[in-house]
């Protein structure tokens, strides 16, 4: 959904319970699930998305955070959308979200080895004595970044877990829509790309030009708050320390009767780079998936996320941070067929292997009459250059 009352940058001027052993299966069928395959989430930038203004894939330095007051694991952080809702053979691919387990996050090193060491689970820190967990480091340096790290897990706590829902997992169509579209949070390690969260998402409903209206790179600009949460003292403190953030909600005009587009984080194009500027990621205003349309393109113009997943995003990602946005036209696609899983007008791969074949008859019968005409042209094949 699009901000329509602009301002600065065209901004509107608002500015379940489990055991403990069934969690622990879950988390790592999770985590396995992570690895490789939903890497390749994080890899498209270095190995499918075509930079337009070189014609190469990005380089993974691209991928860093260009503010280098930030510590280095919140520089490695990047945002992938993958906007098509099919495959190559045009068949919807539905959604699987995933969320690394707490206890995985880079955010958390120093309480991840207490946690380990005490052979407990690291989100029940948050409940301890913060004395006693700062009894446990070795020096002076290691207790001031702990008190960070104590901190953090009890926002975290305060402010995004208690919101917490199953991930998604959506069927290739659903409700008629062809399902595929996924935003992805992601992180250089040790140089490699790491998936951390992938969340269904929904973005413009008309297709947009490819490389315009969303930029192939993008800067966060900003970071925002929604109304069902106070903003205090340690939320600013964070904000601090991933770059910047505010307590400001973001309203969608609606012709007059404003809607709030809860932790919305504006996006811009990066500097030398066509795109709207007036979009952001956010929480579905309202907060409900109407219709079940997520996962495919359906919005105005923003990508929009489900509510835990919107705080989610908006509490992990730093801004500045780099926003990769990746598309096909031919499979962009808004509708799909429950009995065969394809999308509604996707080529049929029967014609296309008919057009191939008759096209390679053609290049054939080229290259014979050419040689009919000239025998040293016999040896040429496509593609010829321009000179012969």
């Amino acid at each position: 959904m699009r901000v329509s009352s602009l301002s600065l940058c065209r901004l509107g001027a608002f500015v379940i319970i489990a055991s403990a052993a069934l969690a622990a299966t879950s988390d790592a069928l999770l985590a396995a699930e992570a690895a490789p395959y939903a890497d390749a989430s994080c890899r498209i930038p270095f190995e499918t998305l075509t930079n337009p203004k070189t014609g190469e894939f990005f380089p993974p330095d691209a991928a860093l955070n260009e503010n280098i007051k930030l510590p280095q694991h919140l520089r490695q952080r990047y945002i992938v959308a993958d906007l098509n809702s099919s495959d190559e053979s045009g068949y919807c691919r539905g959604v699987q979200e995933y969320f690394s387990p707490v206890s995985e996050l880079s955010e958390f090193p120093r309480l991840r080895a207490i946690a380990v060491t005490r052979n407990v689970d690291i989100g029940l820190l948050a409940k301890e004595n913060p004395k006693s967990l700062l009894e446990s480091a070795e020096n002076p340096d290691d207790a001031t970044a702990l008190s960070l790290e104590l901190g953090d897990m009890k926002n975290y706590a305060e402010q995004v877990e208690r919101y917490k829902t199953d991930p998604v997992n959506k069927p290739p169509v659903f409700n008629g829509y062809c399902v595929g579209q996924t935003l992805n949070f992601c992180e250089l390690v040790d140089g490699k790309p790491k998936l951390v969260y992938r969340f269904v998402t929904s973005s413009s409903r008309a297709p947009p030009p490819l490389n315009r209206y969303y930029a192939p790179v993008n800067i966060i600009n900003s970071r925002s708050w929604s109304s069902d949460r106070r903003y205090g003292a340690s939320d600013a403190l964070r904000d601090a320390r991933m770059g910047g953030g505010n307590a400001t909600q973001v309203p969608f005009q609606n012709g007059g009767n404003p809607i709030e587009m809860p932790n919305f984080m504006h996006f811009l194009p990066a500097e030398g780079y066509t795109g709207e500027r007036a979009n952001g990621i956010h929480q579905i205003a309202g907060g409900l998936d109407s219709g079940g349309t997520f996962g495919s393109p359906v919005s105005l113009g923003c990508i929009r996320l489900n509510k835990y997943q919107a705080k989610l995003a908006r509490w992990w990602t730093p801004r500045q941070a780099k926003f990769f946005v990746y598309f096909e036209p031919n499979r962009y696609r808004h509708f799909g067929d429950k009995v065969t899983n394809k999308a509604k007008g996707a080529p049929n791969p029967a014609q296309d292997s008919s057009r191939i074949a008759h096209r390679e008859q053609s290049v054939d019968e080229i290259v014979a009459r050419r040689a009919r005409r000239s025998p040293s042209s016999a040896l040429l094949r496509w593609p010829w250059s321009p000179a012969n």
